[in-house]
């Protein structure tokens, strides 16, 4: 009778190590995905504010949220520039022939790790750029883009979509 109460008493010793071994392991997986909400929430506002500079066709103060060591892949077929210099000159190109540029129907959604699928701190965006182009053509272009951020807060990599070519044949001139 005392080995059976011994071993009653040892099974649950072993059992209630275990359930805090398993809460310890929830708490650490509610805290990193606390600590990668509020990353993301940080990294957002910071491409909200980029978003906003390039509406209003300020360049430097949208350069000044992208690392200098960026990795830009823009949208256009062939284009394997990627240097943050290149992503510059590609949006400076926008603001010289658009007016009027607008985000609209954004959908901001947080980056995931391709490996594990939680939350990494990156931001994902669909939406819809709309603008008023030099000929007098009125631009709607579906967009995708995906962002990912430095220690210090910064793009440290972008990945932009959308049909450059469909763009460019809607304001192109139409011979007659």
């Amino acid at each position: 009778m005392k080995n059976l109460l011994f071993a009653a008493c040892l099974s649950l010793l072993v059992i209630s190590c275990g359930d805090k071994e398993e809460e310890k392991k929830e708490d650490d997986s509610s805290k990193i995905k606390t600590e990668m909400h509020a990353l993301y929430e940080k990294n957002l506002a910071t491409l909200k504010t980029v978003y906003s500079a390039f509406e209003k066709e300020d360049i430097d103060a949208l350069a000044s949220h992208v690392a200098d060591n960026t990795e830009w892949n823009g949208p256009s077929y062939g284009d394997t520039v990627k240097t943050k210099a290149h992503w510059m000159e590609g949006l400076k190109y926008y603001v010289t022939n658009w007016d009027n540029l607008k985000f609209n129907n954004a959908m901001y959604l947080p980056g995931v790790d391709s490996l594990t699928h939680e939350m990494d701190g990156g931001v994902r965006v669909y939406g819809r750029w709309d603008g008023m182009h030099k000929s007098g053509v009125a631009t709607h272009v579906n967009y995708y883009g995906a962002f990912r951020f430095n220690k210090d807060g910064k793009i440290s990599a972008a990945n932009e979509f959308f049909d450059v070519g469909g763009l460019m044949n809607a304001v192109a001139p139409k011979s007659k």
